[in-house]
């Protein structure tokens, strides 16, 4: 799926050049008036995929939001102190038994 940049129409028409770079770069900008998605701009020959149509619909409602920054980073799970939940499950159960 390309990377794409949401940019409203006035910031659009003000940078032009920087964003022409961005499109030459192989990203895909969406422009937008007031929050809502007016158009698609993307190199010539990248047509957008049934998924990244649907993913312009969603964000069009707002239903979803696009990270800007990146990935997120990689979770690392805390070691837990004392008794595990099952063994603590087992435990409260023991009476029922």
């Amino acid at each position: 799926m390309n990377r794409s940049t949401q940019v409203g129409a006035r910031e659009f028409k003000t940078r032009l050049g920087r964003y022409l770079r961005k499109v030459r770069e192989g990203r895909t900008l969406v422009v937008t008036d007031r929050g809502t998605p007016i158009a698609e701009i993307r190199p010539l020959g990248v047509d957008a995929t049934p998924e990244d149509a649907a993913l312009a619909r969603l964000k069009a409602i707002g239903a979803v939001t696009q990270l800007e920054e990146g990935p997120l980073t990689s979770f690392r799970p805390m070691r837990s102190r004392g008794a595990s939940v099952s063994d603590a499950i087992i435990e409260d159960r023991a009476d029922r038994l």
